[in-house]
């Protein structure tokens, strides 16, 4: 049995290894694409395309070329982001390409150097939504490439209208006719949000009350609290996705404390972003939370958040 384990452990290492250097190659070639291209080599080696060139050669998908050239492309005159690609890959900066700018170049390659995938797209998602209401100013110099230009000035020629969303929904006879009745001579948005603020007064009173205690483990009432106030989903302002984990917006490590009203359920993205300092308000509820450009390292929880991203690392 152990003479098994030796081998498949071994058998195992190797394989990660040679792996890892693989895609250091791959990495190599991708880079060097848009010279392939400039200078149409593969035409002049006897290949129909460079699709066919870099398949055959470097087991190159004629999608990742693709989206290799267009990246590089977007980025060639960005250094800080060339960087970036160098030594993690074209992925990494795929969210930033489009908006980065040679002003904002390094703003954006330090988060793509410390961000996943996942976490700097619902970064990039999160600031351009935020910068489109910020102090109903249009912001100007390097800020201004994210923001929704048209529908922007829109806002401000409408300054005293609504958004509105258009939600279909599919009811019972019954319940539709008692919504109705409710509703009588108001409007629908008026009646949902007396039914959110019933359903809110409803779950205060189900509250349970804080745990103070040395050990991590969120007590069962408190975490059935949690889910069910979140619906299971995660809290961060307009977002809609599962929930992955319970975050204390009080670190835990500080005061040892389980606090419902301290406690949120976060998708991993809003989660990374969270141990990154980058949310600003987090004691308060999160639809007072923005986004902040950079770490707050004045924090008392930034030393606990760089425990924390540093354990990640490791595991």
């Amino acid at each position: 049995m152990l003479q098994k384990t030796r081998i498949v452990n071994e058998l195992h290492q190797k394989f990660r290894y040679y792996g890892r250097n693989a895609l250091h190659w791959k990495r190599k070639c991708i880079l060097i694409l848009p010279e392939i291209e400039k200078e149409r080599v593969w035409e002049q080696k006897g290949f129909g395309s460079i699709h066919e060139y870099a398949s055959r050669l470097a087991g190159i998908s004629r999608s990742c070329v693709d989206d290799a050239l267009r990246i590089i492309h977007a980025v060639e005159d960005k250094p800080e982001l060339m960087q970036v690609i160098e030594k993690f890959g074209v992925n990494a900066v795929r969210p930033v390409a489009t908006i980065a700018t040679s002003e904002t170049a390094q703003f954006w390659a330090e988060k793509a150097a410390t961000m996943s995938k996942n976490t700097l797209e619902t970064y990039v998602r999160e600031v351009r939504t935020q910068d489109q209401s910020w102090q109903n100013t249009y912001p100007t110099g390097e800020d201004r490439h994210l923001v929704n230009q048209p529908l922007f000035e829109a806002e401000q020629l409408r300054p005293s209208t609504r958004l509105a969303k258009l939600i279909p929904m599919e009811l019972d006879l019954e319940i539709a006719a008692e919504l109705e009745k409710l509703k009588s001579d108001g409007d629908w948005s008026t009646l949902m949000k007396e039914l959110l603020n019933a359903r809110k007064q409803l779950l205060e009173l189900q509250k349970p009350k804080p745990v103070n205690t040395t050990s991590r483990h969120i007590p069962a009432k408190i975490q059935k609290y949690i889910i069910q106030r979140s619906k299971g989903r995660c809290e961060f302002p307009r977002c809609n996705k599962k929930y992955n984990i319970l975050h204390h917006t009080q670190r835990f490590a500080l005061e040892a404390s389980h606090d419902p009203d301290l406690i949120v359920a976060l998708c991993a993205a809003h989660e990374r972003l969270a141990h990154m300092s980058l949310i600003d308000h987090e004691e308060q509820a999160p639809e007072c939370w923005e986004i902040r450009e950079h770490t707050d390292t004045t924090s008392e929880k930034f030393v606990v958040d760089q425990i924390v991203m540093k354990y990640r690392k490791k595991t």
